[in-house]
């Protein structure tokens, strides 16, 4: 199968490093034009940012919109505070929004757009003081299928992408071998994704390939979930 992307606009967050760099990567090598500002030039974390960002450039457009940044704090019910929600679901959740809002406009005038989420495993499990980041990945699964029924119409397709365990260089610098071996243990593929497992999956969503797969979250994640 081969994707190309000629002429396709992308708007990426979260590209400087693992997954949104193997993504911006893998689009600009299939032909697109991608856009991926730096923190310095689009602040996620400040709603306001990202309200000048799109007011300084009033020409910015994109056929296909990824959200790939994500911050992740955590803290336990007891510890959780209302300044840990609202700084992760502002980066996770609330900048997807915003910009999904603005990104949509332009989608639904030429008739078509790809919005693909970057979502996380925990949006499916969980585990102990992931009170924020679950929470707010698992809005984004409801962001995903309430476009899906607002612009499918439009032919434009909403999907979340689910990574399992991904070997990147902040996996291998926090995991020791052992560590890694007994993630890999758990998973039935016996092995970590890569970054390019979801980069490829996220290339497939965002292609004229896809026709149908709309309001899905889907997890990359060897069978993981399964268990």
């Amino acid at each position: 199968m081969d994707i190309q992307f000629n002429k396709k606009t992308v708007f990426l967050t979260g590209a400087s490093r693992g997954i949104g760099r193997q993504i911006k990567e893998l689009f600009e090598a299939d032909g697109a034009k991608v856009t991926a500002p730096a923190r310095d030039e689009l602040d996620l974390s400040s709603p306001d940012s990202i309200s000048r960002y799109l007011q300084e450039r009033p020409d910015i457009r994109a056929d296909i919109f990824i959200h790939c940044a994500g911050i992740n704090q955590l803290a336990g019910i007891e510890s959780v505070s209302q300044e840990i929600l609202e700084s992760v679901f502002q980066v996770n959740f609330f900048s997807a929004v915003q910009l999904a809002g603005h990104f949509s406009g332009a989608m639904k005038q030429n008739g078509w757009g790809r919005i693909v989420f970057i979502s996380s495993l925990y949006s499916l499990v969980s585990k102990e003081r992931r009170i924020a980041y679950s929470s707010s990945k698992n809005a984004l699964t409801g962001l995903t299928k309430t476009l899906a029924l607002e612009l499918g119409q439009y032919h434009i397709l909403v999907n979340a992408v689910a990574p399992g365990y991904v070997m990147t260089d902040m996996t291998r610098r926090n995991l020791s071998d052992e560590q890694i071996k007994e993630l890999e243990s758990q998973i039935p593929t016996g092995r970590l994704q890569t970054a390019d497992d979801i980069a490829a999956l996220t290339a497939f969503l965002c292609s004229e390939f896809n026709q149908s797969i709309n309001g899905q979250l889907i997890a990359v994640d060897g069978g993981l979930t399964c268990r």
